[in-house]
């Protein structure tokens, strides 16, 4: 195991880079800016459904602007070198599990780890069905259905690798707005999983094809994952809910959680995340 900085990584022609594709989010932007030029134009022409308000086709051009930002941010930094999740080379792989949309985070800090195949015990593809809390409703609940690679590491000793990426989560620079995007996830056992997104390209089958050159590929695993609240559960329980969702960058889901599990408000249950997610467990109940 090594880890990098993103100008000590090496790079050679040989490698099979895998990354997220700018395409998805240059069609998403374009559509949504589409959107709402032609809203703006209505509204300027002065056409619009017999009852409408005159202001409501500006309304709808800027909410879309706005949201169109978003995916357009998400296009500008993949095209960026720093775009990528997984190099495969001749002797191994480098993880890169800072996300690509961070890349104005300090490129001095670490933020890639490298395994020689030797290292890697196995490999194989997961398929995952989750329930979480939604973005909207106070109690209501979403269903992802998700994409991971697993390795399993020859040495279950990670504990080097976890401080590096509870450093990557705490990494927030003042000032500087970040995605709560982390890709890269340690499990007991010496299991390091990589979340494979829609947007990657190549495929996850195509980095196991790769992999599995050197490296025994198992059966792909279908599971099922609920991470919402239910009455009566255990205490430590529900608390490695929260943790769950919060290292896999969803904060949100993680506060609204902890609002339902303890009863606390928007304030409190934001700072239990934070001292979660922090190591201290000194105050937390």
């Amino acid at each position: 195991m090594k880890f990098y900085r993103l100008d000590e990584i090496p790079v050679s022609r040989e490698d099979q880079v895998f990354k997220e594709s700018p395409t998805i989010n240059a069609i998403a932007a374009l559509v949504l800016f589409g959107i709402a030029i032609t809203a703006l134009v209505l509204g300027f022409e002065k056409w619009r459904p017999q009852g409408m308000a005159p202001s409501v086709p500006y309304w709808i051009a800027g909410i879309f602007g706005l949201i169109g930002l978003f995916p357009l941010a998400n296009f500008r930094a993949s095209l960026k070198p720093s775009n990528w999740l997984l190099r495969c080379n001749l002797s191994g792989i480098i993880i890169k599990y800072r996300a690509y949309e961070n890349w104005r985070l300090p490129a001095d800090t670490v933020q890639a780890v490298g395994f020689d195949y030797g290292e890697i015990g196995w490999a194989k593809l997961v398929k995952e069905r989750r329930t979480a809390p939604s973005m909207d409703g106070k109690h209501g609940n979403q269903t992802e259905y998700l994409t991971y690679i697993d390795l399993g590491l020859v040495n279950p000793k990670t504990s080097d690798l976890e401080a590096n990426l509870d450093a990557e989560r705490n990494l927030r620079p003042d000032g500087m707005v970040i995605t709560m995007d982390y890709p890269v996830q340690v499990f007991p056992g010496g299991i390091v999983e990589i979340r494979w997104t829609v947007g990657i390209r190549p495929s996850a089958q195509k980095a196991l094809d790769v992999i599995g050159r050197r490296v025994k590929i198992t059966e792909t695993e279908h599971r099922k994952t609920d991470l919402t609240h239910h009455q009566g559960a255990n205490a430590e329980e529900e608390r490695a809910k929260i943790i769950e969702l919060a290292k896999s960058g969803d904060e949100i889901g993680a506060v609204k959680l902890a609002r339902q599990v303890y009863g606390y408000s928007l304030t409190q249950a934001h700072e239990f995340v934070e001292k979660l997610m922090g190591r201290d467990d000194s105050t937390l109940p």
